[in-house]
């Protein structure tokens, strides 16, 4: 993935988490995306990251996000968004951003 690839993903999921990640684990801080350039963020890179908003798209937008494997899928009525990548991660981020796009423009 590029550089202009993770930032344009980074910006979609921003518009959906707000100006704080906020994570339910008394170990792990908060992630302030307010005081971040999009270039700091680490949605395509780690699981602290990429965990709220996939919880966030299940239980806020009411769409399940299904994972098996290396695949990702998130299914609206009218449109499917899937990806098989190399890693679980990267089929995650991927089928999130696909959709965030869809739902910005649909939503």
């Amino acid at each position: 993935m590029n550089t202009e690839d993770a930032n344009k993903g980074s910006r979609l999921i921003q518009n959906l988490m707000g100006s704080t990640i906020k994570i339910d684990q008394d170990d792990v801080k908060d992630i302030p995306l307010a005081f971040l350039a999009v270039e700091d963020m680490k949605f395509h890179l780690s699981w602290k990251w990429m965990m709220p908003v996939v919880i966030k798209v299940e239980e806020e937008l009411g769409y399940l996000v299904e994972i098996k494997g290396t695949n990702c899928r998130i299914d609206t009525e009218d449109q499917s968004f899937e990806n098989e990548k190399d890693t679980k991660l990267s089929a995650i981020w991927h089928t999130v951003v696909d959709f965030l796009e869809w739902h910005e423009e649909n939503g």
